[in-house]
């Protein structure tokens, strides 16, 4: 189970706070100017700057942002997040805000994801000081070069937005005749997009899209409810050391395609099993998040040939207040209730709907299992205990100071411990037999 919207979006997760999206730090970069807010206080602002991309990738592309600080939190904030830039023609964008009554800096920038060049001129910011009377506080057309301007987010603790793959320069536009920031992505992962790597698979009625990297044991990779390959991109260059990774779009997710009928865990399961299959595999690792999780225990029950181990992180097997936080099931009920996005509407129903797995079901797995989740995760830490008690070859691990998101705020803590469960002979120690005559 994955939530979105404002509770535990997992690509914030990933992005630390910054993009909200599933920016992974491999495939995006940021470049920044600060601007002091002392004497705009309460004003609104607007940003404008003329962009243009010219993409290698089709999910690369341009965007601004802007942020809005206050001395121990943040403010507005927008990223242009539903309005992706991949024109290859100058066009003027606009972010309009406010800037907080206790700021003491706007944050502006440019932000590039994947591979491409992408081309910003002319930022100008404005405030309004009376009604409809706005005056400009900075200008930046770069002809002086990049003055005043950084790598990252405007946050020197951070080094978010600051990556190596991507190069800033100044130089005239052929076009233009003037000089503008031109920022290259060279080299930068394509995870769930990878035209080389990736693949789509006929199965059970849909194309189920899918991507192999690496040698070694498979592993399969699989998502939450919402998400795609994407998700777990700061973890495949480590994960593609070690194994085959086979990462999947799940069914009506990512770029797989879908039917008109209902979604459900064991429909998803029944695609996962139909591609390795064609694939000619007989058994996997797996590694499954949140719903991804789920369809682990799924697929190691109905196709327990096919799963050597597998890593749930925060499954559930009821989707009642039994398994989940009330708060949780609120939550999507209201997104059911009030949504205008009919696949988001499909989604959420399959949360609000399904599993209904009897504990006694598990009872039937005979693949270790490693059953993991947060401290301070969505799906209730007894749920978890229940499950991995009920599973016979079972492991527990719950992360301190971690939410759903754990196994990215927690990233190389949990790679170790995913290594170690599927690459070092399956134990069982009890306690009791220290006590025993």
């Amino acid at each position: 189970m994955n939530y979105r919207s404002n509770l535990l979006l997992l690509a914030v997760l990933i992005s630390i706070g910054f993009c909200q999206q599933s920016f992974a730090q491999e495939n995006w970069a940021s470049w920044s100017h600060i601007i002091s807010t002392k004497g705009y206080e309460g004003n609104l602002f607007r940003l404008q700057a003329q962009v243009k991309a010219a993409v290698e990738d089709d999910s690369a592309s341009a965007r601004l942002w802007a942020r809005v600080d206050n001395p121990n939190r943040t403010g507005f904030f927008e990223n242009m997040m539903k309005q992706p830039i991949r024109n290859s023609n100058w066009k003027t964008y606009t972010i309009q805000g406010k800037i907080d009554s206790a700021a003491n800096q706007l944050v502006i920038g440019a932000l590039v994801e994947k591979n491409g060049k992408f081309y910003y001129d002319n930022f100008k910011v404005e405030v309004e000081k009376e009604k409809n009377k706005w005056v400009t506080i900075y200008n930046a057309d770069f002809e002086k070069g990049m003055e005043g301007w950084g790598s990252g987010v405007g946050r020197p603790e951070s080094k978010s937005g600051v990556n190596d793959l991507f190069k800033a320069v100044v130089l005239m536009d052929a076009v233009s005749k003037s000089a503008v920031l031109e920022i290259t992505g060279t080299g930068v992962p394509n995870y769930g997009y990878n035209k080389r790597a990736g693949k789509f698979a006929e199965v059970n009625g849909i194309k189920l899209y899918y991507e192999i990297y690496g040698d070694g044991s498979p592993l399969v990779v699989l998502h939450g409810n919402g998400g795609s390959i994407e998700n777990a991109s700061s973890h495949y260059p480590d994960l593609i050391k070690k194994y085959k990774v086979i990462a999947i779009d799940s069914r009506s997710q990512g770029r797989s395609t879908d039917t008109d009928k209902p979604l459900t865990y064991d429909q998803m399961a029944a695609d996962v099993n139909a591609l390795l299959d064609q694939l000619n595999i007989d058994s996997v690792f797996i590694w499954g998040q949140s719903d991804g999780a789920i369809l682990c225990l799924l697929l190691a029950m109905d196709y327990p040939k096919k799963v050597k181990r597998v890593v749930a992180y925060a499954p559930n097997i009821q989707p009642d207040s039994a398994a989940v936080f009330g708060w949780a099931v609120t939550a999507v009920n209201r997104v059911i209730k009030t949504s205008t996005d009919k696949h988001e509407v499909k989604l959420y129903e399959m949360m609000r709907d399904y599993p209904n797995i009897p504990y006694s079901k598990l009872n039937s797995i005979k693949a270790p299992c490693l059953i993991m989740g947060g401290d301070r995760d969505v799906i209730r830490p007894e749920h978890l205990l229940k499950i991995f008690q009920n599973i016979p070859n079972s492991q527990l691990c719950i992360l301190p100071g971690s939410t759903h998101g754990g196994a990215w705020e927690k990233r190389e803590q949990f790679l170790e411990i995913m290594n170690n469960f599927f690459t070092k002979p399956f134990a069982m120690p009890t306690t009791e037999d220290w006590y025993k005559e």
